[in-house]
Parts: structure tokens; C-alpha cells; sequence
């Protein structure tokens, strides 16, 4: 294996006995043994005996694989200590899941549909802000990953995503839309947005796949998602105009206290 995962409590073990072990066994060592810290309530440890244990199948239940495992990855810088909280949660959830993410897709999707017929359109003019900005994020986020840095490396990708939004806000399409002689330019800014949900919905695949997928599907992507890789699909313009979106439900729904 390339990367051992265990808790900190037991790295004596699984960095001094468990390798003689596997040499005496003949069988090949990891790369690297990662000791990740403890999650926390109220800043203690949880504890079956304290009976302050948190229960991650509950909170799949009630809002989601992704949501969960994107605030554990995000919140806490990998292997430190952390705590946990509903209210932590949530807000981590609605702020950058659902305002930022969900958001971006509500935003594209149904202008695509609205005003291009539901197809990928061409664009028709040199805009590279957010090709740069991803080709800028790309080296950072290669260097996180590669430290096993994830909140790091989603802050890298929500860098991405925010300014995805801004452009939004400043190119405004829905005005566009109502200027006949703006038809180019409103071309060339939603397939600027829709190939930037292309890749990101590659960036989170690894620690959102279900709502990656959802993305790729939305974008009317037919490859299978899992089996892309990032020197290749990441280039920009793999999104072929002419693709049909197809709209979907909202990605993240907000979460009520």
C-alpha cells in the first residue's frame, strides 16, 4: 500500500511491530504510515464511556455521505486533532456546499437551458479568466495531495469555485440574455461556466463522488467519471459544444437549524 492510515494512539504498533511483521512475512511496506489525530466534542475525546459519542451513520442518513465526508476533510487540517458539532456542520455544509457549489450549478444549468436550448453553446470570444485561474489553482492543488494536505487542497478547488461565482456576478448573463447584440458574449460566458463545472466536478470527485457525479451528469458528460484522469480530462475545452445539460434538483439543499 502507499499510505498505512491508523489513529496516533496505536502508531507505535503499526510503525515499529506491525512492519517487522510483514518483513518477517516477506510482504511489501507501505510507502508511508499517516497517523491522523482524534475528533473531538466540546474538546474532549469521544468515548463510549462518556457516552458523547457521535454517530456518522445518523448524519449520512439525515444529510448525506458527501456532506459528511466533505466537512471532515475540510474543517480540520488532515491528521490534527478536531472538533466536531452539529452546528459546525451545518454551517460548513450550507456555506460551501450549497451557497457556493450548489449554487454555481443552479446558476448555469438552467441558463443553458433557457437561453442556448439545452445545449453546450460555442464560444465565440478569447475569455480565459477562469481557464487561467484552474490552469493558476492546478500546481497548488498537485502539492496538497501530494502531502496528503485535503483541506488544503479543497481550499485550492473552493478558490476555484468562488471564482466561478464572481464571474457570474460580473458578466451577468441574465442581462445579456436580454441584449440581442450580446448573444456571442453570452455564448462564450456560459460555456466558460459549464467547462469549469466540467472540471470540478473532476477536482471533487475524489472527496464528493456522488455529487461529482451529479455534476457530470447534469453537464450531460457520457464517460465514465471514476475512470478519468486529471493530465488528460483536465485539460481545458473537453466540454463539446452541443452537449445536452440535462437539469437536475438542487445539489445541496440548504440545511434548517
Amino acid at each position: 500500500a502507499d499510505v498505512h492510515l491508523v489513529g496516533k494512539d496505536i502508531l507505535r504498533f503499526h510503525a515499529i511491530i506491525w512492519p517487522a511483521l510483514l518483513m518477517a512475512l516477506g510482504i511489501e511496506l507501505p510507502q508511508t504510515v499517516f497517523a491522523h489525530g482524534w475528533w473531538k466534542i466540546k474538546g474532549e475525546k469521544m468515548s463510549k464511556s462518556k457516552k458523547n459519542v457521535i454517530d456518522p451513520e445518523e448524519i449520512v442518513k439525515q444529510h448525506g455521505a458527501d456532506q459528511l465526508r466533505y466537512f471532515l476533510l475540510r474543517e480540520v487540517p488532515f491528521g490534527q486533532d478536531g472538533n466536531f458539532s452539529i452546528p459546525l456542520f451545518i454551517k460548513r455544509v450550507n456555506s460551501d456546499l450549497a451557497n457556493d457549489l450548489g449554487n454555481l450549478l443552479s446558476r448555469t444549468i438552467p441558463l443553458v437551458v433557457r437561453h442556448c436550448g439545452g445545449k453546450i453553446p460555442s464560444p465565440a470570444d478569447e475569455d480565459k479568466i477562469l481557464e487561467e485561474k484552474i490552469k493558476k489553482i492546478f500546481l497548488s492543488l498537485d502539492e496538497a495531495m501530494n502531502i496528503l494536505s485535503f483541506s488544503e487542497a479543497l481550499s485550492c478547488i473552493w478558490e476555484i469555485i468562488r471564482s466561478a461565482n464572481l464571474y457570474v456576478d460580473r458578466c451577468a448573463p441574465w442581462k445579456l440574455a436580454n441584449q440581442a447584440d450580446k448573444q456571442k458574449r453570452l455564448n462564450t460566458v456560459l460555456y466558460n461556466l459549464s467547462e469549469t463545472l466540467r472540471v470540478l466536478a473532476l477536482l471533487v470527485f475524489p472527496f464528493i463522488p456522488v455529487s461529482a457525479q451529479k455534476i457530470w451528469t447534469q453537464l450531460g458528460m457520457e464517460e465514465d467519471l471514476g475512470s478519468q484522469t486529471l493530465d488528460k480530462a483536465g485539460v481545458w475545452g473537453g466540454l463539446s459544444p452541443g452537449t445536452t445539460v440535462k437539469k437536475g434538483p438542487p445539489l445541496f439543499p440548504r440545511i434548517e437549524q
